[in-house]
Order: structure tokens, then sequence, then C-alpha cells
């Protein structure tokens, strides 16, 4: 296993420290360690990429760690109420319905990449996630901006998953 592939293989085990941490209430080293998983997603990609280390098992480990990560981080968050369930639901559902084309096209012996979009999406729910935790840590009223970020969420959410399936839609044929 390469360097960004070890690395991404610690985002997804960070996972579990960061969800218990949150299940605790321990906003403060929830929001380190979330911090550090989400800075792996950028230097993962950014080592593969300089150092042509560019796998097709990195492509897709990485768009699993982005997805698990999320969704467990905001999974934690529901029963406290800062992160609805319906958004988790979105997400997770948009994910399975790429996951969905990623094996038609695994089939057919093609890798698809994550477009911009999906790229997009993935930063809103970083910066959703870190904007929460943040206002846990130092204790502020955050009600307003989450409700704006949470909707922002859900747009880029439903528009990656319309445009994936837009441009993937050739895997559905037989």
């Amino acid at each position: 296993m390469n360097i960004p592939n070890s690395i991404t293989v610690f985002r997804i085990l960070l996972t579990i420290p960061i969800f218990v941490l949150i299940s605790l209430s321990n906003w403060t080293w929830a929001l380190v360690l979330f911090a550090v998983a989400s800075f792996t997603d950028y230097i993962d990609g950014l080592i593969a990429r300089r150092l042509n280390l560019i796998t097709n098992t990195g492509k897709v480990l990485d768009q699993i760690a982005d997805k698990v990560l999320i969704s467990s981080v905001m999974i934690a968050l529901i029963p406290f109420g800062y992160i609805p369930a319906w958004l988790v639901a979105l997400i997770i559902s948009r994910d399975n319905v790429v996951s969905a084309f990623r094996i038609l096209a695994s089939s057919k012996g093609k890798v698809v990449q994550a477009n911009i979009w999906g790229k997009i999406k993935t930063v809103t729910q970083i910066i959703l996630v870190t904007f929460v935790l943040i206002s846990q840590v130092f204790v502020f009223d955050a009600k307003f901006l989450t409700i704006f970020l949470v909707h922002i969420c859900a747009v880029f959410t439903v528009v990656s998953g319309a445009v994936y399936v837009v441009q993937n839609k050739r895997f559905l044929g037989g």
C-alpha cells in the first residue's frame, strides 16, 4: 500500500474515535481529530499527484473514506440536534446512488472519478461539521448559520448526485 492510500486508511480509522468523542460530548478533541481527518483528505490527493502515486484503488478508497467520515460524524451529531436526520438520509441516499453507478462502471472495467460537484459537496459537508464542532467548543449559538449550512449541503448533495447520474448514465445500458 502506497503512502497516499495509507493516509486515506488513516482517515477511515480516525472516524471511530471522532464518533466516540462526539457521543461523549468531548467537542474539543472531536474537532481536533475531525480537522486532522479533513486535512488528510487534501494531503493524500496532493501526495498522490506530486509523487505520481495515483491508483484506481486510491481513487475508490478516497471516496469511501469521505463517505465513512462524513456520514459517521453527522450520524453522531443527530441526537444532539445539530444535524437533521433528513440531511444524513439525503447524503447517504445520494452516496448509495453514486456507489451503484461506480459498481456498474467497475463491472465494465471503468473507474469513475469524483467530479467537481462531488468535491464541492464534500467541502460543504466538512464546513458544516467543522462549524458545528467549533460552535460547541467555543459555546456560541450558531442556529441560524447552521440551518443555512445544512441547506447549502442539501443543495450540493442533490446537484452533485444529479450531475453524477447525468454524466454516467451510459453505465445503465446493457
